[in-house]
């Protein structure tokens, strides 16, 4: 799909246009704001001018076939309207009306198929029905809804904003501070859809960071290649998930009608591809626009430096940056020397630094400063302490300018101003900061935050990861459940682990399995139908002779006749016991848009005590496995915890990657599964799953 005509059209009808506040009246004041306004037109059938433009009857009696036409009409004209501008050759619209299938009602869900129809057969691209529209800041073209106060002739370029969300959208572009060079709101999204936008986005010039504010996606496989392609060409991708609560998730999908899908699974396939996750609006805005400021000035470090002037300020930061976990840089005494040069007697040199302000009518202390920290081998990137006003302020230009001067001077670390509160952002004072690339924050808690996932994304490296899709086909929903001996003899056949065992369907046939094995054993119930064994009485352990395992056999199958009676079986299980060893659960869950999930955490009955668990899409490899590790609260006691022996977390991360191919290869066959517990033994020991459960798919 060529989303040219509608994303940077030469020439566009505004249909519908209107004097009165509202949707006509926007669109019509936004097209005479753009650059191509002469070849803007106005379409009304009982007008002859708006706002001292020429209005045409109809889409037909235009003077030229526009590229795009903005539609401000009620839905029920819009299918007959669109029809008109695809018999035309028009190439794009945009549909502002709400009233279709987000409304949930038949009738809008057929009006939306008709549209979708009408598309397809003229060719047109369609953004919409109920959104607000779009902006084009790059080529100056205004096709926006609702009212708002951008200024097309600010040329700060840099981020594509992509909105699930009418408002949403409106109230960042209604704000005065963001680079932005396409603001794109999505609507319902069924004809030109969110990963339409992404890919063409992704792929333009004029995009430093790509914006996203997701409720769901409909296409996980163009979803996820286009977060892969911006991680293989280094494109920031910020995204703000709504639905990530229970009652979000049901909120998303009737807003839009998108699948919301589990919020672990998007927030895993985020991780894999580098994204940088909001958890606020306005966590969201601070970093695209400072994302955008910096454009690809990373801090090859995490540790920062922090510049402040006064006390509380400096303990505020030093307090906000150990709760939100930012790494302050351990400054050397050389540093600690050379800052002395530019404070009072009275201030100490450290880090994070109370300048005091002092510094505030002296450009070449802050200049000196700057300076210092920036040549500290253990300083990443630097923050000042910067509350710029409503209006002009002398003492904060003064310090902007001092900022700028020593970026300027040969300060090549990133350096961010941080407010002590979000307010004022005075433009020219916010101006002296952006050209010199230093962003102007959010408020002092937000930016924190904001630092935390800057310094990870600075880290993340796509050739560290495994960026295959694992996005699966279609299948149907029944399923069956293997036997525990079946889930573990197909582990096996994949290079896991697993202990001795045999099937014992006879007297005679135990006697022979008992006599190749090692005791103890265990002995269990061998069915598909009875996951909980325990629970059934279909489980015996430490079986120490042949005669043991006889008697067991016989109180296995009474306690199960018992207990489940019309259960299926399928002999006993008998298997050697393994050494006891850390105990950890190995499982996988097929979402059904992304795919097998690789699960790992704290094994036995403590996974649902502790819910210590990291979650991450296959395939993986073993750098994201021990990632994966690394994650879990229970990670010490891998490394050898009080006195215990390091475990082999070689063989573990081994395991797992081996799991994951498996999952990655039957991504449309398999289900769930689970291996718990799987024990992990000291180095060079190795692991073992002593148990296993694989669900399939029947169909």
């Amino acid at each position: 799909m060529n989303l040219e005509k509608l994303i940077k059209p030469k020439s566009i009808a505004v249909v519908g246009v209107s004097d009165k506040p509202g949707f006509g009246s926007g669109a019509a004041k936004g097209a005479l704001g753009s650059r191509n306004a002469d070849r803007a037109y106005f379409v009304h059938p009982k007008r002859e001018e708006l706002f001292g433009k020429k209005c045409y009857p109809s889409i037909s009696d235009l003077p030229e076939v526009v590229d795009c036409v903005v539609l401000c009409t009620p839905a029920q004209t819009v299918n007959a309207l669109v029809e008109e501008a695809g018999r035309c050759g028009v190439g794009a619209a945009v549909v502002f009306a709400s009233g279709f299938s987000e409304e949930g009602t038949d009738e809008g869900k057929q009006m939306e198929e008709e549209l979708k129809e009408i598309a397809r057969r003229h060719d047109i691209c369609v953004l919409g029905p109920n959104c607000f529209g779009m902006l084009n800041n790059v080529d100056k073209v205004n096709m926006w809804g609702g009212h708002t106060f951008w200024d097309l002739d600010d040329d700060s370029h840099g981020i594509a904003i992509i909105a699930q969300s009418g408002f949403i959208s409106a109230e960042i572009l209604n704000t005065d501070f963001f680079n932005v060079s396409y603001a794109i709101s999505s609507g319902n999204g069924n004809i030109v859809t969110l990963e339409d936008f992404m890919e063409f986005v992704i792929e333009d010039e004029s995009v430093s960071v790509v914006a996203i504010y997701l409720e769901g996606v409909r296409d996980a496989e163009r979803f996820v290649s286009s977060l892969k392609r911006a991680a293989e060409i280094r494109k920031p991708v910020i995204i703000l998930k709504s639905g990530r609560s229970v009652r979000g998730a049901i909120s998303a999908a009737s807003h839009t009608g998108s699948m919301a899908g589990s919020n672990k699974s998007y927030m895993s396939i985020f991780e894999k591809y580098g994204v940088i996750v909001a958890d606020t609006l306005e966590e969201f805005m601070c970093l695209a626009q400072a994302v955008s400021v910096l454009n690809g000035t990373f801090a090859t470090k995490k540790e920062y430096a922090v510049i402040s002037f006064s006390g509380g300020e400096s303990t505020l930061s030093a307090d906000i940056a150990e709760e939100m976990g930012v790494e302050l840089a351990e400054i050397s005494e050389e540093t600690k020397q050379e800052m002395k040069k530019y404070i009072p007697d009275f201030a100490q040199a450290k880090n994070p630094l109370d300048a005091t302000t002092s510094l505030f009518r002296d450009d070449e202390k802050t200049i000196g400063l700057l300076k210092a920290l920036n040549d500290d081998p253990a300083v990443g990137a630097i923050t000042v302490g910067t509350n710029i006003k409503k209006d002009f302020d002398d003492t904060t230009a003064s310090l902007c300018g001092a900022i700028a001067k020593a970026k300027a001077r040969g300060v090549e670390k990133p350096v961010l101003a941080i407010p002590s509160l979000e307010g004022y952002r005075y433009r020219e004072s916010r101006k002296i900061l952006e050209d010199a690339g230093v962003p102007l924050m959010s408020s002092m808690g937000t930016s924190f935050q904001a630092l935390r996932k800057l310094a990870k994304f600075a880290e993340y490296d796509y050739r560290e990861r495994t960026l295959a899709s694992a996005v699966p086909g279609a299948h149907g929903e029944k399923t069956v459940a293997l036997s525990e001996f079946d889930s573990k003899a197909e582990m096996k056949a994949n290079g896991v682990p697993v202990p001795a065992q045999a099937i014992a369907r006879t007297e005679e046939e135990l006697t022979e399995a008992v006599k190749a094995m090692k005791f103890p054993l265990v002995m269990k119930i061998n069915s598909s139908e009875i996951l909980h064994k325990t629970d059934a009485g279909g489980v015996k352990l430490n079986i120490m002779s042949e005669e043991e395992a006889l008697a067991a056999r016989k109180e296995i199958y009474a306690n199960v006749a018992k207990s489940m009676p019309k259960a299926s079986t399928d002999g006993i299980l008998v298997q050697e016991m393994a050494p006891s060893g850390v105990e950890i659960i190995i499982g996988v869950t097929n979402d059904k848009q992304f795919g097998p999930m690789l699960l790992v955490g704290l094994g036995g009955v403590f996974v649902e005590v502790f819910k210590d668990a990291a979650l991450y899409p296959a395939p993986l490899n073993k750098t994201e496995a021990l990632a994966m590790l690394k994650e879990l609260k229970s990670f010490k006691m891998l490394t050898g915890y009080r006195g215990s022996k390091p475990c082999d977390i070689e063989a573990l991360t081994d395991m797992m990657v081996n799991i994951a191919d498996y999952a990655y290869k039957h991504k449309d066959v398999v289900k769930e599964m689970d291996l718990n517990p799987v024990f992990v033994y000291p180095e060079g020991e190795g692991v073992c799953a002593v148990d296993a459960l694989i669900v399939k798919y029947t169909d």
